[in-house]
């Protein structure tokens, strides 16, 4: 292929959505909204009903079900299968497990553990021979290059801890946040294995005497930058305490027993106990011990809680310890069969590097409360807690809620901390799981309908607000958008962002995700006037709707 033409900044930032996440006109970030809670409960449903804690399917029955199969090609890296994943977008690959399939133990599968990239995976080959790895450590008394197999010569720990992204429990926030729409399956817990940090800060003469954070830079893969764009604004590397990395943080190179896939960081990645999935740092390349915290876009204002509508700052609070979580994962999630009678209820809750002292449960809502008891061992304070709760259930429709409380006293709330960005949210009522309990099998429980494929590609009919945002989407933006994505009708075929044809947003979350930029890309507000982000929105809902004319 020819040399691609060396981009301006402003032509630049559209592209960059082949790095930022979620990209923009996926509209993967924007949030479905809240389910209704007034279901009235019936004393024998005939068929079970849609869960309400996942996301509602499309009025349209043209366009596919996130997470089915329908349209989409089955293969994911790393052995993972489709089924157990709703699945919003390839390119990053965003991945969250269906509730269903969290479990009861207290150690997650690699296969049942979400996936979440800021950047396209690095090519496979870094893990083919991971021992050859190096990593750079610098800010310290000497400057050290480390391979992993010599790390490995060092010290050897393992740690259980929850991994879990900074947006999980994002699809409750009625404001629609962009990034990925968690719902609680962007979480999971690992057993790490690797070298404490402390003692390879130690092996490099210790921390200089300014030093004051632990900053971590990733090997995820950046593009030759144009002028006027900076590296820091694309490069995964995140600061943390340096008292906290010297406490428990280790370099991971196993995980669950086996050596760290590529989806999950191999062959080297940052852990820090109690802490968001972010400030794990995947593929990690160089440790430096720094006075300040990084000047990265992804330190110095992403992953900042800040009030609905107010923009990013480096003096509000950084997305670092999680807060005390719990939720129920079943029976009964994913449309699953309950029979009335005894039900043994399971669910997690942990509480950053805290332990967890107690859980509640309550199957009406929150209005009475009983104590659960713990299922299998205590991993560790970083790690989850799983819980029964055993109870008699009646035919009819059930919401189920868990509180937690933490060693420090603190209790889960009820209540979400609204933000822009849809962060943190350890609302037990956004948590809730709502099931309906049968007095029998229903009948058609082996034949439960399906996602619906994607419809076959054919013309599709343009209004004059699609035509419009048609030349947008070809040559209007700056850059155009095809040059990421792939939408047939516009015959672009770019793998670099979400594939439009097989996420068919509807129009509100493109609206939304051009506006409000995500990951990486900036906004549109200040480039395209709202007319055109809506023909622009309008144009990606019915070309992707793949049924000409359709209702």
């Amino acid at each position: 292929m020819p040399k691609p033409t060396r981009l301006h900044r402003r032509e630049f930032l559209g592209q960059a959505t082949r790095w930022g996440g979620a990209a923009a006109l996926a509209g993967t970030g924007c949030g479905n909204p809240r389910p209704s809670e007034s279901s009235p409960a019936a004393s024998n449903p005939a068929t079970p009903r849609a869960n309400p804690t996942q996301p509602p399917a499309e009025a349209s029955p043209a366009l596919p079900v996130p997470g089915s199969q329908a349209g989409l090609p089955s293969a994911l890296p790393d052995g993972l299968v489709l089924d157990n994943f709703t699945l919003y977008t390839r390119t990053p690959l965003t991945l969250e497990a269906k509730r269903s399939r969290l479990g009861i133990g207290p150690v997650t599968p690699l296969s049942r553990l979400f996936v979440r990239n800021n950047l396209p995976l690095p090519d496979r080959s870094i893990v083919d021979n991971p021992d050859a790895w190096t990593l750079a450590v610098s800010g310290t008394r000497q400057r050290r290059a480390f391979t992993l197999s010599e790390l490995k010569t060092l010290g050897i720990t393992s740690v259980a801890a929850v991994l879990q992204c900074s947006g999980n429990g994002r699809r409750f926030f009625p404001h629609g946040p962009s990034g990925s729409p968690w719902g609680v399956g962007a979480a999971g817990c690992v057993v790490w294995t690797g070298v404490p940090v402390a003692t390879v800060l130690q092996a490099a003469g210790g921390p200089g005497a300014q030093a004051k954070y632990l900053t971590t830079t990733g090997a995820d893969p950046l593009p030759d930058l144009p002028e006027g764009l900076r590296r820091e604004d694309l490069l995964v590397e995140r600061s943390i305490p340096l008292d906290k990395a010297l406490a428990d943080a280790l370099l991971a190179w196993e995980v669950n027993g086996v050596p760290l896939p590529l989806t999950h960081g191999g062959p080297l990645r940052l852990v820090v106990p109690g802490y968001y999935g972010v400030n794990n740092i995947k593929y990690a390349k160089s440790l430096a011990c720094t006075a300040e915290q990084s000047p990265a876009k992804i330190q110095r204002t992403g992953y900042r809680v800040r009030p609905v509508g107010e923009k990013a700052a480096p003096d509000q609070p950084s997305m670092w310890r999680m807060n005390v979580k719990s939720w129920i994962n079943g029976p009964g999630a994913d449309g699953e069969i309950v029979l009335a009678g005894e039900v043994q209820l399971y669910g997690v809750a942990f509480s950053g590097e805290r332990s967890v002292t107690r859980v509640e449960v309550s199957v009406d809502g929150g209005r009475t409360w009983g104590t659960a008891e713990w299922v299998g061992p205590d991993l560790g304070a970083a790690a989850w807690r799983t819980f029964r709760f055993e109870v008699k259930l009646a035919a009819g429709r059930h919401r189920l809620v868990s509180r937690a409380t933490d060693s420090g006293g603190a209790t889960q709330p009820r209540r979400r901390v609204e933000n822009h960005r849809g962060y943190a949210n350890n609302s037990w009522d956004d948590m809730a799981l709502e099931i309906d309990v049968f007095n029998e099998p229903p009948a058609d429980a082996a034949t439960r309908p399906r996602a619906q494929t994607e419809a076959e590609a054919g013309p599709v009919a343009l209004s004059e607000s699609a035509q419009r945002g048609r030349e947008l989407f070809l040559r209007g933006a700056s850059p155009p958008c095809g040059t990421c994505h792939t939408l047939a009708e516009a015959q672009t075929a770019m793998k670099v962002g979400p594939n439009l044809d097989d996420l068919a947003p509807p129009v509100e979350r493109v609206e939304r995700a051009v506006s409000q930029g995500v990951g990486a890309m900036a906004g549109y507000a200040d480039r395209l006037s709202p007319q055109e982000r809506l023909d622009l929105a309008t144009y990606v809902y019915e070309a992707t709707r793949r049924r000409g004319g359709g209702g």
